[in-house]
């Protein structure tokens, strides 16, 4: 794809943008394969951890996903005994969520990912920059309304065949 804004060479934010973050995208689903997950897995695994004995449905409704698609990634950590489905002591049509310690543990292995990843992609920036970056980012972020640590991408998984 061609940047229909480069004109003088400079390029626009929002393409550059677009091109940095399907590089940053690509490259942590290349670092998060030998894991065996997603960034999606990671990132429900992430939120699991802040968020412990959360329903699957509130989890549904924090990362903006449908929530069919939901069920079959928690199956799916389920069955690597990532994650623990329990009944919700409060009302027991629901199921509360929490990270068992093996998903703890590749939690933790996860965090070793994202910190390579970050470094590898501010390799060209120095302390000072990327604290600036990170805020320019930060305040771009808010103006679209975007959720706090929720990828914008769940909201376009749908259940597989659909």
């Amino acid at each position: 794809m061609v940047d229909p804004g480069n004109e003088g060479g400079r390029g626009s934010v929002a393409f550059l943008m677009s091109q940095v973050g399907a590089q940053a995208a690509q490259e942590f689903a290349k670092a998060l394969k030998p894991l065996k997950l997603s960034p999606c897995d990671a990132g429900i695994l992430r939120l699991l951890r802040r968020s412990p004995g959360i329903s699957q449905q509130n989890l549904a409704r924090a990362l903006d996903m449908h929530a069919s698609r939901l069920v079959a990634v928690i199956d799916a950590l389920e069955e690597r005994g990532l994650v623990v489905r329990e009944a919700n002591p409060q009302d027991r049509r629901l199921y509360s969520l929490r990270l068992t310690d093996a998903g703890q543990e590749m939690l933790g292995r996860v965090g070793q990912v994202a910190r390579g990843h970050n470094e590898r992609m501010c390799a060209g920036l120095d302390g000072e920059e990327r604290t600036q970056l990170a805020a320019l980012l930060q305040k771009i972020a808010v103006e679209q309304g975007l959720k706090a640590g929720v990828h914008p991408g769940y909201k376009d998984l749908r259940p597989a065949g659909k």
